[in-house]
């Protein structure tokens, strides 16, 4: 058994090759010619980048070679406690200084009912958002049958208004503060962990290393200033990751904890699941072979925990949106195949659709929507014919992955209300570096593309030698990491395509690149030593 589950694994590592190899190439030597959703325009091409971190790479080999220079001994540890909390501090006030309200679904229908049950605790309430969103209880509920998923959001935004409202601290325009600012901590907690994952599994310095390209390219994102399930939801996947890796927690409290939580983060992002999907894939892995009535009694003590705790907290979720005022209509909901058909839109190129979106909505139940939705679906793909879905998926593969800014500012009406800048002097000036089309954005951009192009490179290396190392690679807990990746990647291919939807994942993306930066430093050095 233990021949077939190694097998599995191989099979695992060489998708993975196959697709970071499409998602490099596409990146590098097609994101100026191919034309896709969202694309833009940075400063200096994607090959460039390319080339000046690869000379990176080697400057820093020849500084080691030449001059002997290692890693210095450092306590990693407690230099990443400080930082967390003097950069926790750097994020609220960046945020402060660049704060406003964006649109599309987070101040048209999200905030609004928030602040609704914050002040009469019902939903019903809501009228609108600061008069940019004039829409009554119909409208909202009309979004919230669609989009159900927003509910858990939307009450976990009214606790976090009522303290503030209760406490005083931030007012008018800037009440909504209260909810960046935990933003900005679930932001320096995901970078946090991140080095405490990678200092369990690697040396403390590729943690480190970790740490430092997590602070550049989350806890410096600006998605933290959005009030939607983005920033909610970023910790979620490196949670799940780090609960999993961590065996110090008891077996049946650990796995209760991943499948629970992963509930309620699929209540919030319904892409958090696929973590929690690759982490079932690779414990059956792990599994193949073994025998043990206690291995399986266990097992079935986490089945039943976890479930009973899913129903009671979906069971009470349910009582508590009734209570508010809403009552969610199951035949209104969009499901899985509304997003398969828009994911193949020639119009959108695979983006979101108004035209599907009201396709769907005038569909009267689940039954029918389904129904017309594949029914477009067949269509659609008889169209494209077999080459012409192949150059789809590749330019879906462009909108998703040829932006470091996770598709910051490019989103319906993104700056829908912007405060008057506050008597700081600094608020101004970072506007212009943040805010899209300012006169230093292309800064933000460039330095963000940069860092997750060397993100994406450092996960394609760690792919080739983990497909190599064959049936030596028994690295379980980085099996469910390649896995969660594959498995986003697939989602956001055969769905809707969004850069942003893979903002949650960074850190997780963060940790494989870590994963590359050991295994390329270990082969170099090893190069190093055999020559002399």
């Amino acid at each position: 058994m233990g021949k077939y589950r190694d097998i599995l694994i191989k099979c695992i590592h060489v998708i993975s090759v196959i697709l970071f190899a499409w998602i490099i190439f596409l990146v590098i030597f097609c994101a100026d010619v191919m034309e896709y959703a969202c694309k833009i325009k940075f400063i200096v091409s994607n090959i460039v980048i390319c080339i000046f971190l690869i000379g990176a790479v080697f400057l820093y080999r020849g500084i080691v070679k030449r001059r002997q220079i290692a890693f210095p001994d450092l306590n990693y540890g407690k230099i990443v406690k400080v930082c967390t909390v003097i950069f926790f501090a750097v994020q609220v006030y960046v945020c402060f200084n660049i704060f406003f309200i964006t649109g599309w679904d987070s101040g048209g229908y999200v905030l609004p009912s928030a602040q609704a049950l914050a002040e009469s605790g019902n939903i019903e309430a809501a009228k609108g958002f600061l008069d940019i969103y004039p829409y009554d209880f119909k409208t909202i509920k009309g979004f919230l049958d669609m989009y159900p998923n927003n509910l858990l959001i939307i009450n976990i935004y009214s606790v976090i208004l009522k303290l503030n409202g209760k406490m005083g601290i931030l007012t008018g325009d800037y009440q909504w503060m209260s909810i960046v600012i935990c933003n900005c901590a679930i932001s320096s907690f995901s970078c946090r962990l991140i080095y405490v994952i990678a200092s369990k599994k690697l040396e403390e310095k590729y943690a480190f290393a970790g740490y430092v390209i997590a602070l550049a390219l989350i806890g410096m994102s600006p998605w933290m200033v959005i009030c939607y399930s983005d920033s909610l939801a970023l910790f979620l996947p490196i949670f799940m990751v780090y609960v999993y890796m961590n065996e110090k927690i008891p077996y049946i409290l650990k796995y209760s904890v991943i499948f629970v939580g992963g509930y309620l983060g699929y209540c919030i992002k319904p892409q958090v699941l696929i973590v929690i999907i690759a982490i079932i894939i690779s414990e059956c892995l792990k599994r193949i072979g073994q025998t043990g009535r206690k291995m399986w009694k266990r097992d079935a003590v986490v089945v039943c925990i976890s479930g009973a705790a899913v129903i009671l907290a979906a069971t009470c979720l349910n009582s508590l949106y009734k209570r508010e005022g809403f009552d969610p209509d199951s035949d209104q909901k969009i499901g899985m195949t509304h997003y398969f058909m828009m994911g193949m839109n020639p119009d959108r190129l695979g983006m979101w659709s108004g035209e599907d979106v009201n396709l769907s909505a005038s569909c009267k139940n689940q039954e029918e929507r389904s129904k017309k939705n594949i029914e477009v679906s067949k269509e659609r793909l008889k169209n494209y014919g077999v080459i012409g879905y192949f150059k789809l998926l590749s330019k879906k593969m462009l909108t998703n992955y040829n932006d470091g800014t996770f598709a910051w500012g490019v989103e319906g009406n993104f700056y829908a209300m912007i405060p008057d800048d506050i008597n700081t002097g600094v608020s101004g000036r970072l506007k212009q570096i943040y805010y899209n089309d300012a006169p230093y954005s292309w800064l933000f951009y460039l330095v963000e593309q940069c860092i997750w192009i060397g993100v994406i490179l450092f996960i394609g290396v760690r792919t080739v030698f983990a497909a190599a190392a064959g049936s030596r690679e028994r690295d379980y807990e980085y099996l469910a990491i390649i896995l969660s990746l594959i498995g986003l990647t697939l989602f956001e291919l055969l769905f809707e395509a969004r850069a942003r939807y893979l903002y949650i994942y960074s850190p997780v993306y963060v940790i494989a690149a870590v994963y590359g930066i050991r295994d390329l430093d270990y082969r170099l050095r090893k190069k190093d030593k055999n020559m002399y």
